[in-house]
């Protein structure tokens, strides 16, 4: 088995077995995305449209365009795909960082056990064939129709002409994608159960380290890159709302609801598993306010006692003692200033963006043409709204 310190969440199981041997990998075990997305493009998306467009010329008629189909292919996959790379990048540096720094001493071995256990879940290939098979059944339930399960694109594959689309759509393109979404909240979950894990070790946060999460906020490295799962699963589900406003009479604004939850769903699902440590950190503040507190009473003491009350003044000019107080309560705020959660505000706003951005086309549906453009035009020239 590798070394702890090369652990990556991503690079194992079937389909990163297969890719590696197909040569779409990097000598380092990370995707090589641009081949991938190629390949995947041109499984999924490209006999779609060479078959809609033979449907077309046949029939001579105008086909109407499906979005949630698109967005699940052109943009979703990609970004699942893009998932991988950077969560093989982040997590392989999290264990690294962890193992050199020796968050939890005289406890390495029990680490090592942990992400050992970690990566043989990760290479078992038995959830990904389930994970396969689900996709499967879940996406001929949804084509089909079977079981009175809505189909957002009933409009466009239930066309005769668009049979065999239909048919490819059922059996490749949203399996394909359902098994990437399935495989990656997978192993999402690898990664929540190592956090646990690792958080039931004797870690040593510092209290008075600056990232105010003594020292621990590098664990939230994954979770910034988890922001690309939420992507696509953010850019999939506007898809499909774009067809119910543009096609079903659904009104923008009766999308709020549904939106904030998913917004909240993803934030909650990429920063929950950090409240494993929070424990560890309010013990670690809670100590370092006593200990710091304890070193600024005696400091303080000394220094009033010298130059207070001793009224000394030879050497006060270039004193080291001055300096010393400011430092030590620069220490203490920071203390005063630690996060219960080792994540800090740039990492919150990457993923909620990776939930809005996709939304952003579906707002603008709501917003009549003209209206759009004196608006833009309006700002453009300084014209209060």
């Amino acid at each position: 088995m590798p070394p702890t310190s090369a652990f990556s969440l991503v690079d194992g199981g079937p389909l990163c077995r297969l890719m590696r041997r197909l040569g779409w990998t990097h000598a380092d075990g990370r995707l090589d995305y641009g081949r991938a997305c190629l390949v995947f493009l041109g499984v999924t998306w490209l006999p779609l449209l060479a078959m809609a467009a033979v449907a077309r010329l046949q029939s001579h008629q105008h086909l109407l365009i499906d979005w949630s189909v698109h967005t699940r292919l052109l943009i979703a996959i990609p970004l699942l795909l893009r998932a991988d790379v950077s969560l093989h990048t982040r997590t392989r540096a999290v264990v690294e960082r962890f193992v050199a720094d020796r968050w939890a001493p005289g406890e390495m071995d029990r680490f090592d056990r942990i992400v050992e256990i970690a990566a043989r879940r990760r290479d078992a290939a038995a959830p990904e064939i389930i994970l396969l098979g689900v996709a499967l059944i879940a996406s001929e339930l949804v084509v089909w129709n079977l079981g009175g399960m809505p189909f957002g694109a009933r409009r466009v594959v239930m066309d005769r002409q668009l049979i065999a689309a239909r048919w490819w759509y059922a059996l490749v393109a949203l399996p394909l994608f359902q098994f990437l979404v399935y495989r990656a909240l997978w192993h999402w979950t690898i990664w929540v159960r190592l956090l646990w894990r690792v958080s039931r070790l004797h870690l040593r946060p510092i209290p008075t380290h600056p990232d105010l999460a003594g020292g621990l906020e590098f664990l939230s490295r994954p979770s910034t890159g988890f922001a690309w799962v939420v992507a696509a699963l953010s850019a999939a589900q506007s898809g499909v709302w774009a067809d119910q406003v543009l096609h079903a009479g659904v009104e923008v604004t009766a999308l709020k609801t549904p939106a904030l939850v998913l917004v909240v769903a993803s934030l909650i699902l990429a920063f929950g598993p950090l409240i494993a440590v929070a424990g560890q950190l309010w013990r670690c503040q809670f100590e370092g306010r006593d200990q710091y507190g304890a070193l600024a009473t005696d400091y303080t003491r000394q220094f009033h006692a010298r130059w207070i009350e001793g009224r000394e003044r030879d050497g006060l000019l270039g004193s080291a003692d001055i300096q010393s107080l400011a430092d030590l309560a620069n220490s203490y705020n920071v203390i005063d200033r630690m996060r219960f959660l080792p994540f800090g505000a740039r990492a919150f706003v990457a993923v909620a963006a990776a939930a809005l951005l996709p939304m952003l086309p579906v707002a603008l549906l709501g917003v009549p043409l003209p209206q759009l453009l004196l608006k833009l035009g309006g700002a453009l020239i300084g014209k209060p709204g």
